[in-house]
């Protein structure tokens, strides 16, 4: 292996993650999407009713006008900028949502500064609480609370400053507790979802990772047992039919001599493709053996990775690559013996799996965007392109945007 080599596999494998549940179980996150459009579209129709019960108490109905548009953007933004296919959500989309929600929420504010009469109907601290708690799927729980704590101060601090207009005469720092109470609450409960969440996640993998120290030795044993069936199986059916035919002829002809090469090459060639297997070659064969071609003679070429690169990917990225393979060959329309990934760029791993696939663009997509959403998830860049019949998936390192 060379250093190149090396230093990828240490340095990609040792890539920090952040704990959030979409980095550390994307596809279980992508089922739970839904919820953020649900949830934002909760706070619109809440903030129109509000709206609707101030009606009296608006000073500038245009400014409560725009609040909601506003609004409504941060909800937009959220649905879709947590869509699967848009993985992940990072750091400046966060505080972009929320910023857009505080931002909105103190719009209502200005709409009924003087005239409001009671903190406890206004929208803006439920707007933030409830998409806050989403967040907490996809971000950080530190950074999520931090936020939550931001957006209390600023919505709490207004709240303080309307108390002199209110109808209940009370101190203010009453009035900045009930409207920080809620954006702390929800924030707080998502956090504590997010964290047990991943807590049992980690705590799954550790398990799954004793396990399979405990069975590799095992496994070992069993793959050499394999080897050695093949060998003897190999030698059963070509070597030893040829070696009694020389014992019972009593001499060896010319023919003979060249029959005896090819089968020495041919047990050769099996002897060296059997020690070079990889995972990605095992998945693949493994993957098709169900569609009738395990046997193809093109099964030692549909993986063309000659630097082993696939030993770079994690143990999650290795279970989501699985799955998109195994989604690959299981779609009707494929045509097997077209299947095939490349590993190139040793510095930056970049995979690309081609195939010809007679299904949809449609059809193409609502299989496999899932699975590049789930490795996107997990520091990785995907794309699919499917033209004329020709679909190609690729995935890399971040970096250089895969062409």
């Amino acid at each position: 292996m060379n250093t190149v080599i090396a230093d990828t596999i240490v340095r990609y494998r040792s890539m920090p993650v952040e704990r959030t549940p979409q980095r550390l179980d994307p596809l279980g996150v992508q089922s739970a999407w839904l919820l953020v459009p649900l949830i934002g579209s909760v706070a619109v129709g809440y903030a129109v009713y509000s709206t609707i019960v101030h009606h009296e108490q608006l000073r500038s109905p245009a400014l409560a006008v725009w609040a909601i548009v506003v609004l409504c953007v941060a909800v937009a933004v959220a649905a879709i900028r947590t869509h699967p296919g848009l993985a992940p959500v990072g750091l400046w989309s966060h505080v972009a949502i929320i910023g857009v929600t505080l931002a909105s929420a103190v719009l209502f504010d200005a709409s009924v500064w003087g005239h409001n009469q009671r903190i406890q109907d206004d929208w803006g601290q439920i707007a933030v609480a409830l998409l806050l708690t989403a967040m907490p799927l996809y971000r950080p729980v530190a950074e999520v609370l931090a936020t939550a704590t931001a957006g209390a101060l600023v919505l709490g601090a207004l709240a303080a400053a309307q108390s002199p207009s209110l109808a209940i005469v009370t101190h203010p720092a009453v009035y900045a507790t009930v409207a920080a109470t809620p954006i702390l609450a929800l924030a707080c409960g998502g956090a504590g979802y997010a964290w047990t969440m991943t807590g049992e996640t980690l705590r799954w993998r550790e398990v799954a990772r004793a396990a399979q120290l405990r069975l590799e030795g095992e496994l070992r044993q069993v793959a050499e047992r394999m080897v050695a069936q093949e060998r003897a199986t190999a030698l059963n059916v070509e070597a030893v039919p040829f070696l009694t035919g020389l014992l019972s002829s009593g001499r060896i002809e010319p023919e003979d001599r060249e029959r005896a090469r090819a089968i020495a090459s041919r047990l050769r060639r099996a002897a060296v493709d059997a020690a070079d297997r990889s995972w990605l070659a095992e998945t693949v064969d493994l993957a098709l053996a169900r569609r009738g071609a395990a046997d193809d003679p093109r099964r030692w070429t549909r993986v063309d990775d000659p630097d082993r690169l696939d030993r770079v990917l994690s143990e999650e990225q290795r279970a989501i690559v699985g799955a998109l393979i195994g989604t690959v060959a299981g779609l009707p329309g494929l045509h097997p013996t077209t299947l095939a990934i490349a590993v190139s760029r040793p510095e930056r791993p970049m995979f690309v799996l081609t195939a010809t696939v007679n299904e949809s663009r449609r059809i193409l997509r609502s299989a496999l965007v899932p699975f590049l959403g789930a490795l996107q998830s997990v520091s990785m860049e995907a794309s699919m392109r499917v033209d004329d019949g020709r679909l190609t998936v690729r995935f890399a390192y971040p970096g250089r945007r895969a062409p």
